[in-house]
C-alpha cells in the first residue's frame, strides 16, 4: 500500500483521487441544463435509471451487507422506477451482462459514487420543485434519507474507513462509475433523441 493510503482513511483517499472525474461529471450536468426544463430532467432520471439498474445487485450482496447492515434501504432504484412510472418514461431494454464484476473493493468504489449524489441530491431537489416535481411525484429518488443526508454519508463513511479492502481497487471502481454515469448521459440522449437535448441546452442559461 503507498503511503498516501497507509495515511488517510478510504473515504478521504476516495473523495481526493476522484476529485477532478467528480467535479468533470458535475460539470457535464449542469452545462447540459438537465434541471431548466421537464425535457432535461426525463433525460437525467433516464441516465439515472440505467446507471441504478447496473449497481442493483450490489445491494444484495451479503458480504456488504455486513459492512452496512442498512444496505438495502439505500437503494434508490424502486424510487427512480416510480419516478419513471410518474414522467411516463418506458424503460430502455437492458444491457447484456454484469456492468460490474462483484468484488467488494469494487462494489465500493461504486457506492461512493451512488452514495455521495445523494449529498449533490439536496440541490437538485431544489431545483426540481420549479419543474413541478416533488419528493412523492418525479423525483422520489432525490429525496434525503430518513436520518437526513448528513447523517446517512457519515454512517457510509465509518463503515468503509473500517472495511479490510484494496483501496487501490476502490479507487479505480469509483472512477468507472463516475465514468459510467457520463457514458449513461449520452445513452439517455440518445434514447430520448434530439430534440429533448437541444431544449435542455437551450434553457440551460436560466441556470
Amino acid at each position: 500500500m503507498c503511503a498516501f493510503f497507509a495515511e488517510n482513511t478510504l473515504s478521504f483517499a476516495l473523495r481526493e483521487k476522484t476529485k477532478s472525474i467528480h467535479d468533470r461529471t458535475d460539470h457535464r450536468i449542469m452545462s447540459m441544463g438537465l434541471f431548466s426544463s421537464l425535457n432535461g430532467y426525463r433525460m437525467f432520471l433516464l441516465s439515472q435509471y440505467i446507471f441504478h439498474r447496473d449497481i442493483v445487485k450490489i445491494y444484495e450482496g451479503e458480504t456488504l451487507i455486513r459492512l452496512l447492515p442498512d444496505l438495502k434501504s439505500r437503494n434508490r432504484f424502486a424510487c427512480i422506477e416510480a419516478d419513471m412510472h410518474d414522467l411516463d418514461l418506458p424503460q430502455p431494454p437492458a444491457s447484456s451482462g454484469d456492468v460490474i464484476p462483484f468484488n467488494p473493493s469494487v462494489a465500493v468504489g461504486w457506492l461512493y459514487v451512488a452514495e455521495g449524489s445523494k449529498l449533490g441530491a439536496n440541490i437538485l431537489s431544489r431545483m426540481s420543485l420549479a419543474l413541478g416535481l416533488t419528493e412523492s411525484f418525479g423525483a422520489r429518488h432525490l429525496a434525503p434519507a430518513p436520518e437526513g443526508r448528513g447523517q446517512s454519508w457519515k454512517v457510509f463513511k465509518a463503515a468503509i474507513d473500517g472495511a479490510e479492502l484494496d483501496r487501490t481497487m476502490c479507487v479505480s471502481a469509483a472512477e468507472e462509475a463516475f465514468a459510467r454515469f457520463s457514458t449513461c448521459l449520452d445513452l439517455a440522449q440518445k434514447l430520448l433523441g434530439e430534440d429533448g437535448a437541444e431544449e435542455a441546452a437551450r434553457s440551460r442559461v436560466a441556470l
